[in-house]
């Protein structure tokens, strides 16, 4: 192999390792980019209730599958805290009965997600009395 050969193969590997970084590079900022976060929310803490955890919940899922997730809602204060810790199996029924009723769809986007999060929020303030702000899945896994 000549020296003017070497060169050559030395040059084209440079350029090919530099144009898969920059196009790595690039895909990942115009094309796998993901949303920025306004200054203006992360600015402004969000006043939080106080969290309670209502437990975890294995369910067969409608058409065979099985979810196993963990709940935990946001009650607007302490004394709703209290009044829920006592209504605590009317809060798992709750779930249980709106979880069994789901299938492997209801559970797989973040739009199912979010829309199950709306139906169980609506049927736990039924026992709450309006006391829930929020629920939230601090796990979730489905199969």
């Amino acid at each position: 192999m000549n020296r003017k050969s070497l060169i050559f193969m030395i040059l084209a590997v440079l350029i090919g390792v530099g144009l898969g970084v920059g196009g790595l590079i690039a895909a990942q900022k115009f094309i796998f980019k993901t949303p920025a976060r306004s200054t203006a929310t992360a600015s402004v803490p969000k006043m939080a209730g106080v969290l309670l955890p209502i437990g975890e919940f294995t369910v067969n899922l409608q058409g065979g599958a099985f979810l196993k997730t963990s709940i935990t809602v946001e009650v607007i204060d302490a004394k709703a805290e209290v009044l829920l810790k006592e209504k605590d199996a009317f809060l798992k029924d709750r779930v249980n009965s709106v979880l069994m009723n789901k299938s492997l769809t209801d559970v797989q986007t973040l739009a199912a997600r979010e829309k199950l999060r709306e139906e169980l929020l609506k049927k736990l303030n039924e026992v709450a009395e309006n006391k829930i702000i929020e629920v939230l899945f601090p796990s979730l896994v489905y199969q």
